[in-house]
């Protein structure tokens, strides 16, 4: 009788503890929120202030910067040379605030050659010239054995910065 009593008390103060860890003060029984509870911001205010407070950390640079892209339907993958780009806006040391501009321009670019409308482009840019050299050829070097795509590096793209027309 004394080994049944002694699981079962277990078991009781475990359910007692349990219940009372998760009702500390503030916090409710239930977990989902009613109207009105939760965040007092709403999503346009949120991103309000996150585009404030990166353009308090914004600046103004001339960077170098290559593009890459591929389509899900074939096995090539474009390259561009490293170009020079006067003023691009960069937030927060690591995003170009026009990125989507210029991800645009090269797939329109090399949507000739492919199948534009499933095309992944990715920018890199960089303030020094070797580093992105080196990031470029490294690029080159990992797709070309590791994922087998074929290589055509597109020479005659040049980027324009939408900011200054």
């Amino acid at each position: 009788m004394r080994t049944v009593l002694k699981p079962v008390f277990v078991a009781i103060m475990l359910l007692f503890v349990a219940s009372v860890s998760a009702q500390r003060s503030g916090t409710p029984k239930d977990p989902t929120l009613n109207k009105g509870e939760g965040l007092e911001k709403t999503r346009s205010d949120l991103e309000k202030m996150r585009n404030q407070k990166q353009d308090k950390n914004s600046r103004q640079e001339d960077v170098y910067m290559f593009a890459a892209s591929f389509s899900l339907l074939d096995s090539v993958l474009y390259v561009s040379q490293v170009r020079e780009v006067d003023n691009v806006t960069i937030n927060n040391k690591w995003f170009v605030k026009e990125r989507a501009v210029f991800e645009k321009q090269f797939t329109d670019h090399v949507s000739k050659w492919s199948y534009g409308e499933s095309m992944l482009t990715s920018i890199f840019f960089s303030e020094k010239l070797k580093k992105m050299e080196r990031r470029r050829e490294r690029l080159i070097k990992r797709n070309a054995k590791k994922n087998g795509f074929e290589l055509k590096k597109v020479s005659d793209f040049m980027f324009v910065n939408p900011t200054e027309n």
